[in-house]
């Protein structure tokens, strides 16, 4: 981890963990979630899990472009044999 990471992750930014401290600290996140009894808190930790699942869904898009890259199409959330014009 560079310094530039170091500055990153004390700002708040995800992008310097692996997937695999990613995972672990959001299971972690989640659980204070579910416990928390405060609605105050539990409003904040939502939040904070709804970040962790944006940068675990940015990664996975990076992953899949560097995996697929002449990938043109991409199916509908509903199915690639639904019309487009709803």
């Amino acid at each position: 981890m560079g310094i530039f990471d170091s500055i990153a992750r004390g700002l708040g930014s995800l992008r310097p963990l692996s997937v695999a401290e990613l995972e672990d600290e959001r299971e972690a996140l989640r659980q204070r979630y579910v416990s928390s009894d405060n609605v105050g808190e539990a409003s904040n930790l939502y939040s904070e899990l709804h970040r962790y699942d944006e940068e675990m869904t940015r990664r996975a898009n990076e992953a899949y472009e560097r995996d697929n890259p002449d990938a043109t199409t991409r199916h509908r959330e509903h199915g690639w044999y639904l019309p487009n014009d709803d």
